[in-house]
């Protein structure tokens, strides 16, 4: 007699008991979703955010913290991370002895780049990167012409490095500036220095699911040269509300009834716009200066969230450790490894490569049914395979597992069946 069960159900009969004592498995686990990536913020850190924002405290001392870790003569924050970004490009090139146009950025890499990039007049060029590692191609970033070349952008996707040592060298010695983008890797370090720290600034993004999720953005710079400052500048309103929510529906079972709530909306026509904790929109910016500096809200709860970036850290990779050994032989499927010498590295997500488009949504659409998103980064707009052929290949294979800190022992071990189950079936 055929199977006549859903695709969760088959999925949830195969899982087994869980070896952990204090978290046993749920096979059912009803009203219950994972989100993709999120960073937990409490009750009480938002508390702590409002009450140091009538004191007058929070942002500054966020700024400090950030600064001294990454060895910055100078710092600044921003309402957005495009923002921030652009913020960035615009003191580089007041800076420059010449009047250079090109800002090198990866091939796979957030629209966040090309758009502030060509927000602020100057032209982005493109350079792949490796598929096994996430790392800057140096073979693919040296080819590119350096006469008009301002910036070359490194972009620590999902934390993976690249070998920053080098891409310094190559930097001096071509007198182009270099930009760390730590939007995922802030905290980890290669052959021992922090990232963030070898070049002539970093950009840091708040965004949510980023292990600093209080949105808005940073600019903190190394090379003294470079004026980076928060005086004179407005600030922002605080987003006490969506911060809230934030913090509220990122948790798995009330975020199953906002994923609910939300395709409800989508089949009635009415498609709500996209969350961010950004306090601005990211989207529609306006390119040219003042920029509005984030408020003592957000710097009070984010220095909340750096006390707890070590521990949501070893969670992740906790998590991180266990796809990789009990999907080590899986079918179809490739694991990403960093560049050597790259530490406490963040596992925002974990990535997995498919070895096809198809089988790629199949998985995707199975963990779904059991209750966790998953993301497939960076795919529009397409790239040549014959120009780009990482990042092209990365388009057609990666797929994101959720490695945040709501992700307990049933989930993992859900999520491991499920990618097994499907991947499996296309095997036999």
């Amino acid at each position: 007699m055929p199977d006549t069960s859903s695709l969760s159900q088959r999925v949830r009969h195969r899982i087994r008991p869980s070896t952990d004592p204090d978290r046993s498995a749920d096979t059912s686990r009803p009203f219950r979703r994972l989100p993709p990536a999120i960073t937990p913020v409490s009750p009480r850190d938002l508390a702590v955010g409002i009450a140091d924002h009538r004191l007058g405290l929070g942002r500054e001392a966020f700024r400090t913290e950030i600064g001294a870790t990454l060895g910055a003569s100078s710092t600044a924050t921003y309402t957005s991370f495009r923002r921030a970004l652009a913020a960035c490009l615009h003191e580089l090139a007041a800076t420059a002895d010449d009047a250079r146009t090109d800002v090198l950025i990866p091939a796979f890499c957030s629209p966040d780049y090309p758009d502030a990039i060509d927000g602020v007049g100057l032209r982005p060029r493109r350079y792949d990167i490796d598929p096994d590692s996430l790392a800057a191609r140096l073979d693919s970033l040296t080819e590119l012409p350096t006469d008009d070349a301002l910036a070359v952008v490194v972009v620590n996707v999902l934390g993976y490095g690249s070998r920053m040592d080098e891409i310094e060298a190559y930097c001096r010695a071509n007198d182009i500036y270099l930009i760390e983008a730590l939007g995922y890797a802030y905290g980890a370090t290669y052959d021992g220095d922090r990232l963030g720290t070898f070049g002539d600034c970093a950009v840091l993004n708040f965004q949510q699911g980023k292990p600093i999720p209080v949105g808005g953005g940073m600019v903190a710079a190394r090379n003294q040269e470079l004026e980076f400052g928060d005086e004179g500048r407005p600030a922002v309103e605080p987003n006490v509300a969506t911060m809230a929510g934030y913090a509220a529906l990122g948790q798995p079972r009330p975020y199953y009834g906002y994923s609910v709530a939300t395709s409800l909306l989508d089949r009635l026509g009415v498609s709500p716009a996209r969350p961010s904790t950004h306090p601005e929109s990211k989207f529609d910016v306006a390119y040219e200066p003042p920029f509005a500096t984030l408020s003592n809200f957000h710097g009070a709860v984010g220095r909340r969230v750096l006390e707890n970036l070590d521990a949501h850290r070893r969670q992740r990779a906790a998590t991180a450790a266990v796809y990789a050994e009990e999907l080590a032989d899986c079918p179809h499927v490739r694991h990403l490894t960093p560049v050597a010498g790259l530490e406490n590295h963040q596992y925002v997500r974990y990535p997995l490569a498919v070895d096809d488009t198809e089988l790629r949504a199949e998985i995707s659409d199975a963990l779904a049914a059991v209750g966790v998103e998953t993301a497939a980064l960076y795919d529009w707009p397409p790239l040549s395979a014959d120009e780009f052929p990482g990042a092209a290949q990365l388009q057609d294979e990666i797929i994101t597992l959720p490695t945040h800190p709501y992700v307990d022992a049933a989930d993992r071990q859900l999520i491991v069946e499920t990618v097994r189950d499907v991947a499996m079936a296309a095997a036999d």
